[in-house]
């Protein structure tokens, strides 16, 4: 083998490489965006949660001001 080819070998494989890199870090990039989507939405899912748990607490103690009954805390 001559200098050429070794060169030629060593340009292809780190081009296949650079290539592959960029790939993969492509495919990272979006996992990054679907997880912060993903996140958003169980923030959401949440923050909903949060407030029927408020409201119910609410409903509880209106029932317990309409029956007369001590209210429970």
């Amino acid at each position: 083998m001559d200098r050429g080819q070794i060169i030629t070998i060593i340009f292809g494989i780190a081009g296949f490489m650079g290539i592959f890199m960029f790939l993969i870090n492509k495919r990272i990039d979006s996992l990054e965006k679907r997880f912060d989507d993903v996140n958003r939405r169980f923030d959401d899912v949440n923050r909903r949660l949060d407030k029927i748990e408020e409201d119910i607490r609410e409903i509880r103690q209106l029932i317990y001001k309409s029956l007369g009954e001590p209210a429970k805390k």
